[in-house]
């Protein structure tokens, strides 16, 4: 289901979707979900710091459910470690060599020994608390997604609270950069696509990757006519104010590159 928010209202533009959503989600492991391991943990590295929108339309040619892989119809995995575990890793060793060989031990007669010492505590807890390997799984079938930690449960829950996400960034003259960002109740945003100009281009794959996975989308203005919403809160989709949404009211579009080829 597709909707658009402005002047303060829900409008609906398709047909309500036919997922039914629990009340409550059951404490504990899921049962049912796919246990086994799926995809490339660190394949999310290699897209923060060479995350194009180009780059991310090429790996969504090679897995159309890129940043996740289906593991049984209407299931789909995606299994990472956070980018802090590179980072705090080089901070530490970078640290630990200036300690080492004393080369700012001391500027102008002052100690500075203590700043790469900080850094040595900042490199290894950021490497600590990444060492978990994370789990993030869209249970369609089910009707939730369930996220884990090294195995233990984080938060499980409906639909509708794990969504794509366009969100808005400016520099001090004003120009408008754009990052495609996987969000959801619980979880670490994971940037797909960051501080891009193009917001066409940024917007297909964003609506593309949320109708691949079959989750909602949001555009990086809170009223808007580009959200995509799919699966709904309960009883929302019943609520009074919702109302047909004028046809052609919002054109996608014209990319020069399509993933889906």
């Amino acid at each position: 289901m597709s909707v658009a928010v402005g002047s303060g209202q829900w409008q609906q533009t398709s047909r309500p979707s036919d997922y039914a959503y629990p009340t409550q989600a059951p404490k504990g492991r899921i049962s049912g979900l796919p246990t086994t391991s799926s995809g490339k943990p660190f394949q999310l590295w290699a897209q923060g710091l060479f995350c194009t929108e180009r780059s991310l339309a090429r790996r969504l040619k090679n897995n159309s459910f890129y940043p996740f892989t289906q593991q049984q119809p209407n299931v789909f995995v995606l299994e990472y470690y956070l980018d802090t575990l590179w980072k705090g890793t080089l901070l530490f060793i970078v640290c630990i060599l200036l300690i080492s060989f004393g080369l700012v031990s001391e500027v102008q007669k002052q100690e500075t020994w203590g700043f790469p010492a900080y850094g040595v505590g900042v490199g290894l807890w950021l490497m600590i608390s990444s060492l978990p390997r994370r789990r993030l799984v869209l249970n369609h079938a089910r009707g939730v997604y369930h996220f884990s930690i090294q195995g233990r449960t984080v938060c499980q829950g409906p639909m509708h609270l794990v969504y794509v996400r366009l969100a808005l960034n400016s520099d001090a003259y004003r120009r408008c950069f754009f990052q495609l960002v996987l969000c959801g109740h619980k979880l670490e945003p994971l940037v797909l696509v960051q501080l891009s100009e193009r917001y066409e281009q940024m917007e297909y794959l964003g609506r593309y990757i949320a109708r691949k996975l079959n989750i909602n989308y949001f555009d990086c203005l809170a009223m808007s006519y580009r959200h995509v919403v799919r699966h709904w809160p309960l009883g929302t989709a019943f609520s009074p104010g919702i109302v047909l949404r004028k046809t052609g009211a919002y054109d996608g579009g014209n990319p020069q590159w399509d993933p889906d080829v």
